[in-house]
């Protein structure tokens, strides 16, 4: 369903990074019936900037937590090193730390960035694999495809949303409230639904 040449016409992702990604998407996408052009679209949209990298989509499938400076650290985690009793020093260039005390160890890896332990916990009982056990499956391409595609269609049910081509309600679903980089997301599906509904 999707091969590589259209994986990169839909995200513009590195031909690196399709080839990579194209036959466990193709599968995942199939398994889930994520398969109108508009389904796909949203879902393509979606993996493109919860992925995108300095190299472009579907470059990055794991949460960087790492973090040169106290300030830094300060300021995207106010809740644990402002307000909260943690030390910004102590976590600084440790993402490993960061992971365990933000996260627990579960923050986001897979193309959708799949995060915190219910979601994995969720996910292992779906699919079958022990992402509890086992975090990093998640950044194995097949299990990064995996992982989104049941996220996307299952577990935060987006399909109906995605049908109707609203990108809002699919991206609160995907990236919760704050709704990050909605007008990237829009422009990231639009890109995508221009190549699949030709």
């Amino acid at each position: 369903m999707i091969d590589t040449q259209t994986l990169i016409a839909c995200t513009g992702a590195a031909p690196a990074y399709a080839e990579r990604y194209a036959a466990p998407l193709s599968e995942a996408l199939q398994r889930f019936r994520i398969t109108t052009p508009n389904a796909v679209s949203c879902l393509l949209g979606q993996v493109a900037i919860e992925s995108e990298g300095r190299n472009g989509p579907l470059s990055v499938v794991e949460e960087d937590l790492y973090y040169t400076t106290a300030d830094r650290l300060r300021a995207v985690f106010p809740s644990l090193f402002v307000k909260g009793q943690y030390r910004a020093d102590d976590f600084s260039r440790n993402a490993r730390a960061l992971s365990l005390l933000r996260y627990k160890g579960y923050h986001g890896r897979g193309l959708i960035q799949l995060t915190w332990l219910d979601a994995y916990r969720a996910a292992s009982a779906a699919l079958g694999f022990d992402y509890v056990v086992d975090p990093a499956l998640v950044l194995v391409p097949k299990h990064a495809a995996l992982t989104a595609c049941w996220f996307f269609a299952a577990y935060k049910g987006c399909l109906p949303a995605a049908e109707r081509g609203d990108i809002y309600e699919v991206t609160g679903r995907v990236n919760g409230e704050a709704r990050l980089k909605l007008v990237e997301r829009k422009a990231a599906t639009a890109r995508a639904y221009k190549v699949l509904s030709k």
